[in-house]
């Protein structure tokens, strides 16, 4: 029995995890993600980075122009004036100047603490109680982005407390927050564009790989002197796994040959001894009349099974010469009805056991009289074989469109279905303990089938397990004489 093999998904091929396909797809694909997100992920700290800097250097460069502006100031006016001019001056919507004593008392500030946004965003509420120890750092207060820069404030050496200057970058961060989502799906979209195409290359690439294995699937022992796989522009690789199938092929080619000549000779001359053998048998049974009964026996089992022998080596020989091509079979008009009763006579002579219902004639098909009744003999002889002692087979002959139909039914024990395909293979047996029991050999239904592709006909079974058993037969028809 053949080993089980998987079959890939018929709907979605490129979704078979256990392909090369699937297997190269994903592997690329795979590298490409991480590649990307690698770059992705330090472009994202690259600008967060460059965002921190640039807010940290801003409120430093406005915290040292303040500080400029004070001792300006300083020469014209009282020092706390100067302090509150300069921060007037430098304060503007988005940005919170203040200095707060070494008694943390509120010693001159902006007016930006005391808009209604920015108390109602917690903001002033969060900038008073910042410690004095000088920073420079972005904050977080509720949904806002806030730079804060905290140092020293002195005037001639006096120090005067802490300056501190916040500045609000939400929209700065906001900004950057867009720049990122733009960025993940930009690199995500270039992430699924790029398995497209790799799935595409690779599927393209793999073609050669896949026309080989169909052409190899498609050869059959027939065929192998003839094979000769093709590929076109297929890659080195692909090209030298063909050129090593061809020669298995052709090794495979020459055995075979081998094996059929070998069977064909070895049928030819062993058939020659067997009839001289049955024909001393059988002259013996009918002149010679002092036989005990024993010897008779003796002598008619003998003589059945030469005969057998006979007949099988017959079938092999059939066979063979059709796989080698020299069987010679006639293309003459015949009609069905003749050739179907001269089997079912032959078969059962009594008439005891096989219906026959023919529904239309004459039935003119093309080919041998004598290959077409020995094609309805073995498919009477095996229904009765397999059937139950008693029960009918029934023959049906009509016509269905342009061909000449003709059914065996029996009502045996069937055959799986697994196994109808297979029961037209030479030696295959459904169930061998009672293909023994019936003298079964396994050519039957292979010889029909033989013959029948000779005349251009074919054989379908419908079969229940338990049930029965249908052979239909076609054939083309053809004008009569």
């Amino acid at each position: 029995m053949l080993p089980l093999r998987r079959q890939p998904s018929q709907v979605l091929p490129w979704l078979d995890i256990h392909s090369l396909r699937f297997r190269l797809t994903a592997g690329v694909v795979l590298a490409s993600a991480l590649t990307i997100g690698s770059v992705t992920a330090w472009l994202n700290w690259q600008l967060q980075q460059s965002l921190l800097a640039s807010q940290q250097i801003a409120v430093t460069d406005l915290s040292q122009q303040f500080r400029e502006d004070v001792t300006l100031y300083d020469t014209t006016m009282p020092t706390q004036a100067a302090v509150q001019k300069a921060i007037d001056q430098r304060a503007m919507g988005d940005t919170a100047i203040w200095v707060r004593t070494a008694d943390e008392a509120m010693w001159a500030q902006s007016e930006t603490l005391r808009m209604g946004s920015w108390q109602a965003a917690g903001i002033t509420e969060f900038v008073q109680t910042l410690p004095p120890q000088p920073r420079v750092e972005l904050v977080t207060v509720g949904d806002r982005s806030l730079a804060l820069c905290v140092s020293t404030f002195d005037m001639a050496g006096q120090d005067l407390g802490a300056l501190y200057v916040i500045k609000d970058v939400t929209q700065a961060r906001q900004t950057y927050l867009a720049m990122m989502r733009h960025l993940v799906v930009i690199s995500g979209s270039a992430v699924v564009v790029l398995a497209i195409l790799i799935a595409v290359y690779v599927g393209r690439s793999l073609r050669p790989l896949k026309s080989l294995s169909q052409q190899v699937a498609g050869v059959t022992a027939e065929a192998l002197d003839v094979t000769q796989l093709q590929l076109d522009q297929a890659p080195t690789e692909v090209t030298e796994l063909a050129l090593a199938l061809d020669h298995t092929l052709e090794c495979l080619a020459q055995s075979w040959t081998q094996q059929r000549r070998l069977l064909g000779d070895v049928s030819h001359e062993l058939r020659t001894p067997l009839t001289l053998v049955q024909g001393y048998l059988q002259s013996t049974l009918r002149r010679c009349q002092t036989l005990t009964t024993d010897q008779r026996d003796g002598l008619e089992t003998a003589a059945a099974e030469a005969d057998r022998t006979i007949q099988i080596l017959n079938d092999l020989l059939v066979l063979t010469r059709a796989r080698m091509g020299h069987l010679q079979i006639g293309a003459a008009p015949i009609d069905v009805k003749p050739v179907l009763l001269a089997a079912v006579m032959q078969v059962d002579p009594a008439g005891d056991r096989i219906e026959a219902d023919i529904q239309a004639a004459p039935l003119w098909v093309r080919g041998d009289a004598n290959a077409l009744q020995q094609v309805f003999v073995k498919l009477l002889e095996n229904a009765l074989n397999y059937s139950p002692p008693g029960t009918p087979v029934i023959v049906r002959a009509g016509r269905q469109a342009d061909q000449a139909v003709v059914q065996v039914c029996d009502q045996g024990r069937g055959i799986p279905l697994a196994e109808q395909t297979a029961i037209f293979q030479p030696f295959y047996r459904v169930d061998v303990d009672r293909s023994r029991a019936t003298g079964g050999t396994g050519l039957g239904l292979a010889i029909v089938h033989t013959l029948l592709t000779q005349m251009h006909g074919r054989i379908q079974v419908q079969s229940v397990p338990a049930v029965g058993s249908t052979f239909t037969v076609q054939l083309p028809l053809t004008q009569g004489e």
